[in-house]
């Protein structure tokens, strides 16, 4: 009732005449980031002329700082007088299409922002019940791969993607550093082994137990990629180099010249697929009704394997750990075939 408008604008954008598309990210999630990147790539092949901002937060604005697709990246910190200026900023940047990615029920903050920043033209994700929504996209979003929603989004563009690949662009040093101590290493194995949550983690005794095993079945030379601030969780560990990192773009340069990689976490997955590297994706079980999770975020591509913790009896928790490394080491064995 306080932000919503009254009734739809009934307006429809010419993208011969759109000046600026302003990219609402500023949820902070990397991943979702990741794949974002093959919408701003394909817009700029058709419309080179359209200015593309996108609104982030500290951690996804990584991905995209060297992105030569994009003009210009607002970042926010969450701090809501702080972020009223970026908003009055973008509002007199008269954003001619504006797409938000939230998906559900939008809060009045949320509605509030959209407001201030006033775009001519707003897309959304399962908004049709709201008016200040020029338009919603709903098909099939419970189980469409993210890939896909973002293809139909671009054709709502008037834009036919020629690729759903992602771009990652790092930094040379970073490259460097990497292509360093990857030098004459053979059969380079990464694992991530730390995502959002405890369930979704890889804990250190499952963790030094898969890299017995992989040593008994190849001579692996096995990274264990994580950040500084987690790197003590696994002090102690044997058979494997510890690389802590600064930033998600200083990972990614390791995953570049890696061979494969095993991951639960979700953003290194969509960066691996990036670089279509050799992966083991470890997934919870979400199959549900509401969102097929394991379908819409998949790794999507031919030289990655998803498993799942098989909760389907019922006797097993959904938890990462749950997943037998008997299983990981089997599909190493087939993906290094």
């Amino acid at each position: 009732m306080l932000f919503d408008k009254s009734a739809k604008s009934g307006k429809k954008p010419d993208m011969n005449t759109v000046k600026s598309i302003l990219f609402l990210r500023h949820d902070n999630k990397i991943g979702d980031m990741v794949v974002l990147t093959l919408v701003f790539r394909e817009i700029k092949k058709q419309y080179p002329a359209i200015k593309i901002y996108v609104l982030c937060g500290k951690d996804n604005k990584e991905i995209i700082k060297n992105n030569p697709n994009i003009d210009e990246i607002i970042e926010v910190n969450g701090r809501f007088f702080d972020d009223l200026s970026v908003y009055k900023v973008l509002k007199h940047k008269k954003i001619d299409v504006a797409v938000d990615f939230f998906i559900f029920r939008p809060r009045p903050k949320h509605l509030f922002m959209i407001r201030r920043i006033n775009p001519a033209f707003l897309i959304g994700f399962r908004k049709q019940d709201y008016n200040m929504y020029d338009l919603s996209i709903n098909c099939c979003l419970n189980e469409l791969h993210i890939s896909q929603r973002y293809k139909i989004l671009l054709k709502e563009l008037g834009v036919e993607a020629s690729t759903l690949d992602y771009d990652m662009f790092l930094d040379s040093i970073d490259e460097k550093n990497a292509g360093n101590l990857f030098k004459n290493v053979e059969n380079k194995l990464i694992i991530n082994p730390f995502a959002a949550s405890r369930h979704r983690s890889i804990d250190f005794e499952k963790l030094q137990s898969l890299i017995n095993k992989l040593k008994e079945e190849k001579e692996f030379a096995i990274f264990i990629v994580c950040s500084k601030k987690s790197s003590h969780l696994i002090k102690g560990l044997k058979g494997a180099s510890v690389i802590e990192t600064s930033n998600i773009l200083e990972s990614s340069a390791y995953i570049k010249y890696c061979d494969c990689v095993i991951s639960p976490d979700t953003s290194i997955v969509h960066i691996a697929a990036a670089f279509k590297k050799k992966m083991i994706a470890l997934f919870l079980d979400y199959s549900n009704e509401e969102e097929k999770i394991n379908k819409i975020w998949a790794p999507n591509y031919d030289e990655a394997v998803q498993i799942s913790v098989d909760t389907q009896n019922g006797s097993v928790s959904n938890d990462i750990n749950n997943i037998d490394n008997d299983i990981i080491i089997n599909e190493i064995s087939k993906t290094w075939g």
